[in-house]
């Protein structure tokens, strides 16, 4: 294993017996590759047998729980290594302590974590919870949330980020656009209209449907306050879609290489702040979903097209 430096890294969390999947190895190589970024994959051993919580014996012994981890992260440094280059930096590590807490704790110096989202049954998702949604609820940086079955496709697909309003919009935005601009692919600025279907049909009888998509376009494109330098520098669309707003997203990732959206601005210190879409997205997604605090660490000032961020931006 590399002792590089890898302050500035992606985290990768690896799940039992060292899983990662093509699709996850894929993404996390690809994206530290275009992004300079150093690997860091870390296996959480709990302090207490049983699932992520550590709730209950399981008839184990921690020697053979720490073996077992060790066993399995050095199948998943060997997965991420026969992907890169000598000179990308790769570590790994193991350590006790409950896996949402060691995560969130290890978010504090990355540019970004990855998880994969397994295919678990209703026994263990009752057992264990959802690891991606506790990190991601509380990360101090953008978390990416890989399904398991996922292929990065051949085409060039564009990043869709998701702007419910205009306080998270600048987080989601560019945050997306630092990708966006780094992959070389166009930017998908999108925004679910719930209207009733009462108020749809009114729409449809009055031939009002396209003016009403119209103005929400417009809305869209200033709550996103996008300058025109940057709008030159990666092509972006902003796009107004029927339904309601989990849908939509589940089915803009069917064309998608990356999700973006914000989870909520805790009004309280505790309790989850993902809320009911960014939840139904994390679970139903066809392609990775990165979320992001709802706002920057930094604000953003009006770049040229040469400054235009390359890196992820962490809040």
């Amino acid at each position: 294993m590399s002792n590089a430096d890898t302050e500035a890294a992606i985290v990768v969390g690896v799940g039992p017996h060292g899983h990662l999947s093509e699709g996850t190895t894929a993404f996390v190589v690809d994206t530290a590759q275009r992004l300079g970024l150093g690997i860091e994959l870390l296996h959480v051993v709990p302090k207490l047998f049983g699932g992520p919580t550590g709730a209950w014996e399981v008839g184990v012994t921690f020697d053979q729980l720490l073996a077992e981890g060790r066993v399995g992260l050095d199948a998943a440094v060997a997965k991420v290594r026969a992907r890169t280059t000598e000179s990308q930096p790769v570590t790994a590590e193991l350590v006790r302590g409950g896996v949402v807490a060691s995560l969130v704790d290890r978010s504090r110096r990355a540019q970004l974590v990855v998880l994969e989202r397994r295919h678990l049954g209703r026994w263990p998702r009752l057992t264990e919870g959802s690891v991606t949604a506790g990190v991601a609820a509380q990360a101090h940086s953008p978390v990416v949330s890989v399904p398991q079955g996922w292929r990065p496709s051949q085409e060039a697909q564009p990043i869709t980020v998701a702007v419910e309003d205009a306080e998270r919009a600048e987080s989601e935005v560019w945050t997306a656009l630092g990708l966006a601009a780094a992959t070389d692919v166009p930017l998908v600025v999108l925004r679910a209209s719930a209207l009733p279907d009462a108020y749809q049909e009114i729409l449809r009888r009055e031939a009002r449907e396209e003016g009403f998509l119209l103005d929400a376009r417009e809305q869209l494109a200033r709550d996103a306050q996008l300058p025109d330098s940057v709008r030159e520098r990666v092509p972006c669309t902003f796009e107004v879609r029927w339904g309601r707003p989990a849908e939509v997203l589940v089915e803009a990732s069917l064309t998608s290489s990356l999700l973006v959206v914000a989870r909520r601005d805790p009004l309280l210190r505790f309790g989850s702040h993902l809320g009911p879409v960014v939840r139904h997205v994390l679970h139903e997604s066809e392609c990775p979903v990165m979320v992001v605090e709802p706002a920057l660490a930094q604000h953003v000032v009006d770049p040229s097209p040469s400054t235009l961020p390359r890196t992820v931006v962490a809040g």
